[in-house]
């Protein structure tokens, strides 16, 4: 298979790693451009990833004619300056989660790129992560009956997973960079994306944000965030600790999650993401007095990575939807930023009145 779009990648850091699986044999897209600051990093993933170009100014990646798409996987901070002036350009892009440091940063990509008429889309890969998507149909299909509740666990453990050089994990823990602390805020777009993915829109949230001190420097965990959806009689809730002596296998980061959903007719959980803490079925369904185990579905999450990009590559040359539009990806952001207002406000907060 030929590729038919030629993308550039801006930001080829350690996430950059599972968003090139997207791309090779059987893709329609290749990597055509690389972009880093740091030029040596530039010119090892372009002989990496095969790429024709490499770059340190992404001002440079916008303005070849042969660019005709860019991925931005840059720290939040740049989100916005980066997506604007792509749309600009009229260059369609993907950004990595979460999709700014605010929802009014994120209110003004998204208005930049219809301003501009290009597209934007927020790559959040849990949506694509197969268990998750199983689940989802599951529900949408009744299996479980009417939807009740939902419940998140993350730990953050230790372990041998990724290797993750000193500097990006820094950036991740100033505020002013990040938007907010790395296990709430930025982490925390992936939760707040599934649960909405999983039951709904959500209609209020109310929170508590604590935190740990760890080497010297303040964690956001461990926290609860609770929510109530827009559909009646749904609430959801997530929990995140951080258990520094507890191993956790991963060839990933160190984190554990599972998911809890309770319906009227059954229950589904789902039992791994990111780390591989223990050696449960990736999803079991419980309904009339029996219980079905899924092993047979593919649980890396690299893999959510490589659907999640083919996702994007066949939107944009099929002309169909991809799982998160920019209003999807603003709307996110709100039940993230809702629930920081709620733990530091102590009360609860409606999405509506976050505009």
């Amino acid at each position: 298979m030929t590729p038919e779009l030629r993308i550039a990648i801006i930001g080829a850091g350690r996430i950059a790693d599972l968003h090139a699986l997207s791309y090779g044999e059987g893709s329609r897209a290749s990597i055509y451009a690389v972009c880093d600051a740091d030029a040596g990093i530039a010119t090892a993933r372009a002989q990496e990833w095969g790429a024709e170009r490499s770059y340190t100014d992404y001002r440079d990646i916008l303005a070849d004619p042969r660019v005709d798409a860019v991925e931005i996987i840059l720290p939040h901070h740049l989100h916005e300056e980066v997506a604007t002036a792509a749309a600009q350009a009229g260059k369609p892009v993907s950004v990595q989660k979460p999709m700014a440091r605010s929802v009014a940063e994120s209110r003004r990509m998204v208005e930049a790129a219809a301003a501009a008429g290009t597209d934007l889309r927020v790559f959040e890969n849990f949506r694509h992560y197969p268990p998750f998507v199983l689940a989802k149909q599951m529900i949408d299909a009744g299996e479980i009956g009417a939807p009740q509740s939902q419940h998140i666990s993350v730990i953050g453990g230790t372990g041998d997973g990724w290797k993750v050089p000193g500097r990006s994990w820094l950036w991740r823990l100033d505020e002013e960079m990040c938007g907010g602390g790395p296990c709430i805020f930025d982490h925390g777009y992936h939760i707040f994306s599934l649960a909405k993915f999983l039951l709904g829109p959500i209609e209020e949230v109310f929170a508590w944000i604590l935190s740990s001190e760890i080497a010297g420097v303040e964690i956001d965990r461990p926290a609860i965030v609770c929510w109530r959806h827009s559909a009646p009689r749904r609430v959801g809730s997530w929990e995140t600790t951080g258990s520094t002596e507890l191993l956790v296998p991963s060839k990933y980061y160190t984190n554990d999650e599972r998911v809890q959903i309770i319906g009227e007719k059954g229950i589904i959980w789902i039992n791994h993401c990111s780390g591989q803490l223990t050696s449960d079925p990736p999803l079991v369904l419980y309904r009339d007095g029996v219980t079905t185990a899924y092993h047979d579905i593919e649980s890396d999450w690299g893999a959510s990575f490589r659907i999640g990009g083919r996702d994007w590559h066949d939107h944009l040359l099929d002309d169909r939807p991809c799982e998160m539009t920019p209003e999807e990806g603003l709307d996110v952001m709100r039940f993230t930023e809702a629930a920081h207002i709620a733990s530091r406000e102590n009360r609860p907060v409606r999405l509506d009145a976050m505009d």
